[in-house]
């Protein structure tokens, strides 16, 4: 309940309704509580994917060198011109792009992101505006209503308010080239490395290496529930709980109501019911 509390809160803050998205369990304890926090927030699918528990080491592996710069410089759109914007984001991208220069990438190979928190004046919050990548300040400067106008009403469903605009927060991010890494992430994941075990012929029984008891809520108490071999799962096969799916960073807990399918990648899919 602390879990949910705080991810309602968050979704508040940001007017994201996640009752149509899908929830992603990674992290060690992710997979063991995810389909108890989904039921909480209504959320209508959960995804385990391969490998949950080292998921950051993997991504910091995987992931391009970058650097992102904030810079809070609350402004009123209206005492703003096209200079001082150029100003501020030239400033802001030659900082960012002499990190990545100093770690070995070479300017042609650096992206450089603009992005802006903007909110109506009085609002106690904004919403994060993505900018074209372009020199023309001028342009961009004139464009900054529009672009605002268009991410509000994905957000909110509301364009426009009689209210002038404010910029809080400046961004720019520079990012360096794919890694080989990153560009084998597929073939590494759903590949012989995280699935070899599995035969594709093999039923989801043949996964099964015991039974141990576990408590449910939902039961009302303990009940006997079959363990499986993760990386004996097939692609195509369902697991119905209550179950305990292992792997080795972590184990996927299956709650007495839900069932979960091996998709193409190996991911366990769960769509709750109730």
């Amino acid at each position: 309940e602390d879990v949910a509390r705080a991810f309602r809160i968050h979704a508040a803050e940001h007017g994201f309704d996640y009752r149509h998205s899908t929830m992603v369990a990674f992290g060690g304890s992710g997979p063991v509580h995810a389909l108890g926090i989904a039921r909480k927030l209504k959320i209508p699918r959960v995804v385990f994917p391969v490998g949950a528990g080292v998921m950051s080491a993997f991504g910091l592996l995987v992931s391009p060198l970058s650097f992102e710069l904030v810079r809070s410089i609350p402004s009123l759109l209206s005492r703003l011109d096209a200079a001082r914007v150029a100003d501020i984001f030239r400033a802001l991208r030659d900082e960012a792009r002499g990190f990545l220069e100093r770690a070995g990438v070479a300017p042609d190979e650096t992206t450089l992101r603009c992005r802006l928190d903007m909110r109506y004046q009085g609002q106690g919050y904004e919403i994060e505006v993505p900018l074209p990548q372009s020199d023309d300040f001028a342009a961009l400067f004139a464009a900054l209503p529009e672009y605002f106008s268009r991410a509000y009403a994905e957000t909110f469903s509301v364009s426009v308010l009689d209210e002038p605009l404010e910029i809080v927060n400046w961004k720019v991010e520079a990012r360096g080239p794919e890694t080989s890494l990153q560009r084998g992430y597929t073939l590494t994941v759903d590949g012989a490395a995280a699935g070899a075990a599995a035969d594709d012929n093999e039923s989801a029984e043949a996964a099964r290496k015991g039974s141990r008891r576990a408590y449910f809520p939902e039961a009302e108490g303990y009940v006997d529930c079959p363990v499986y071999d993760r990386y004996k799962l097939p692609p195509g096969a369902a697991v119905a709980g209550p179950a305990l799916i292992e792997e080795r960073e972590s184990t996927c807990v299956i709650g007495p109501r839900d069932t979960v399918r091996v998709d193409a990648h190996r991911n366990l899919l769960a769509e709750l019911t109730g």
